[in-house]
């Protein structure tokens, strides 16, 4: 938790005449294991106090906006959060969303899906649905823009076993389509065998699957995303011939070169100059 915070609480509580309930959300904080469902029925008893809950949240958003998943007494602050039937809580909890997806924090994302599916198992928490349709459609965001961001060389946010465990908690989450399968191996992969392991599909069955839905070969679809990753490294960064050789797969500058050479028509140089000069346009 964020140093003050605890102490910024309680004496707003003293001051405004809830210090036994704040007393009580302090003793319950340290014991609330966010891993341990079985542990938060005191945080739900907690919540059920409206006025001191309405009261509590906007401290929050004026002192820590985001609490963090990471520290146990933050946990266990969205996990009374989350208790609470109230549309100003349910507002802090989609923001909260909105802030980790935006800092790419994959570990917070996970958690709030496991934290809204085990409180509202049996519906009982239908205030959380809206945090689950939101949790859903930043996903749904995720999926459609990942090809886009690999290209520019920005990490994923979560990888393939992050979005299997994220179908655990979002039932109503189609799987992972074929493009999208293929997209998140991407990153991970400089040829057709690892992609085929990263997929776990033998050599033979992945060349089927691109035929069948992209009516291409592996070879060429990965060829062709390594021209538009590379085109958008040398074009849109600074990044020197080294760097963008690792990032891409290639063992050294002068693979990339004759790469460029080859599929670009142009040199890595000759690339940068053609984008510089359009930019001045």
């Amino acid at each position: 938790m964020k140093q003050n915070l605890t102490l910024i609480l309680m004496n707003e509580a003293v001051r405004e005449g809830w210090r036994e309930w704040m007393e009580k959300v302090r003793r319950v904080l340290p014991q609330t294991d966010a891993e341990r469902p079985v542990t938060w029925i005191a945080a739900e008893r907690l919540a059920r106090e409206n006025g001191r809950m309405v009261r509590l949240v906007e401290l929050l958003r004026e002192h820590c906006p985001v609490l963090s998943c990471r520290v146990k007494e933050e946990a266990g602050l969205l996990i009374l959060v989350a208790y609470h039937r109230h549309g100003s809580s349910s507002d802090f909890l989609l923001e909260t969303a909105e802030a980790y997806f935006r800092e790419k924090d994959c570990r917070g994302f996970l958690f709030l899906c496991r934290m809204q599916a085990s409180i509202n198992a049996y519906d009982e928490y239908p205030h959380l649905n809206v945090l689950c349709n939101r949790l859903a459609g930043l996903l749904f965001r995720f999926r459609r823009e990942r090809a886009s961001e690999y290209r520019k060389g920005i990490p994923p946010m979560f990888g393939k076993a992050d979005l299997q465990e994220v179908e655990k908690y979002l039932p109503h989450l189609r799987g992972c389509s074929f493009r999208e399968e293929i997209a998140l191996a991407l990153p991970k992969v400089k040829n057709v065998e690892e992609l085929a392991r990263e997929c776990a599909m033998s050599v033979n069955t992945l060349g089927r699957r691109f035929k069948e839905e992209l009516n291409t070969t592996p070879h060429r679809w990965l060829t062709e995303q390594r021209k538009a990753h590379v085109t958008s490294l040398l074009a849109d960064t600074d990044m020197p011939l080294q760097e963008i050789a690792d990032v891409c797969g290639f063992a050294t500058p002068s693979y990339l070169w004759d790469f460029c050479k080859k599929h670009l028509k142009a040199t890595p140089a000759e690339i940068r100059e053609i984008a510089r000069c359009a930019r001045t346009v």
